[in-house]
């Protein structure tokens, strides 16, 4: 028979295969869902374009979805431009770029991906 000394040491064995077994599968199982794999749509959304110059345009959210600012790239004939916006761009909010006459400029949204989605293009503008 077992005296109360071995008992005791089983029993915390027992307990300590317990748990790491409880926390091996917690940890499986926590893998296996991963971080949330939601996908965002392109946003619903209308942009206009202004010239103001020969060498900048204004582009403007005409109305739809909200779009964060991060999220969208401009390009003029294939090369980033940089636009004023801050924050949340929504209806009436305007940036201006740099895009000489006869570019064709493009206005995309990025997914968190880091895919491209145009959502406008002007030429010859």
């Amino acid at each position: 028979m077992l005296d109360d000394g071995d008992r005791l040491l089983t029993l915390f064995g027992v307990a300590v295969t317990l748990f790491v077994v409880v926390g091996l599968v917690g940890v499986v199982v926590a893998g296996l869902s991963g971080p949330s794999t939601e996908i965002r749509e392109a946003p619903d959304s209308d942009w206009s374009l202004e010239r103001l110059n020969d060498s900048h345009v204004r582009i403007t959210h005409q109305g739809g979805e909200a779009v964060p600012a991060t999220d969208l790239v401009v390009t003029a004939d294939g090369v980033r431009r940089r636009v004023s916006w801050r924050g949340v761009v929504s209806d009436g909010d305007t940036g201006v770029v740099r895009a000489d006459r006869g570019v064709l400029v493009q206005l995309y949204w990025t997914s968190d991906a880091g895919e491209r989605v145009k959502l406008r293009s002007w030429d010859d503008v």
